[in-house]
């Protein structure tokens, strides 16, 4: 999954043609509101104006206060699903019928502090289960080797469930850090730095991450 946080969005006539030659399967749009995260991330719009131009999966990632208000804005806009906090809710359960109910995947994200048990309550009805590997919010962090133990107690738990939640993690992943994600448990990557500040290209950052 491409993070497209850090990319030149000016830009994206350019680099859109090379996340698909390179076989990327989702792009990840990073949407704060500066109260939740102190940041203001992707502006929505982008969504919108990138939808007609690829088949590639979009996925939303929600660092906002009051989600919920976010959700149907985001189906109309083409997102295919809608993360969101369970830091940012007091109504985890409802937020995720209403992403179904939008007609969109629902995926449910735990941040850095977070201790992961917080979202095994709502494994069974979610999507994804987004692990983040930094502080959510800013691009190039450091990745945060506590994610990893997060990793692999919620690969523990959706399996004993017989769950079908995948697992993602997002934040400061490289093509270091890749590996130990998929030996700890993850189904899904999101690079954002790695692939678009690349010396290399896209393309060859791609290949390093799959190569993991």
């Amino acid at each position: 999954t491409a993070s497209v946080l850090n990319a030149d969005l000016s830009k994206w006539k350019e680099w859109l043609p090379l996340l698909e030659k390179a076989r990327v399967e989702r792009i990840q749009f990073d949407i704060m509101d500066g109260k939740f995260v102190q940041n203001t991330g992707v502006p929505k719009n982008v969504v919108k104006e990138l939808r007609p131009h690829t088949k590639i999966f979009f996925e939303s990632h929600l660092m906002v206060e009051k989600p919920e208000e976010n959700v149907r804005e985001f189906a109309q806009m083409g997102s295919q699903l809608l993360i969101f906090h369970v830091e940012a809710t007091a109504k985890p359960k409802q937020m995720i019928h209403m992403i179904k109910d939008a007609g969109m995947k629902a995926g449910i994200a735990v941040n850095n502090k977070t201790p992961v048990e917080k979202i095994f309550p709502f494994l069974s009805e979610s999507d994804l289960a987004l692990v983040m590997g930094v502080d959510a919010g800013f691009g190039g962090q450091k990745f945060s080797h506590a994610a990893l133990d997060k990793v692999s107690d919620l690969r523990k738990e959706i399996d004993s469930q017989g769950l079908s939640c995948e697992i993602e993690i997002d934040g400061g992943v490289n093509a270091d850090t890749a590996r130990k994600c998929v030996k700890a448990g993850a189904d899904i990557l999101v690079a954002g730095t790695f692939i678009f500040g690349h010396k290399n290209g896209i393309a060859e950052a791609v290949r390093e991450l799959r190569n993991d």
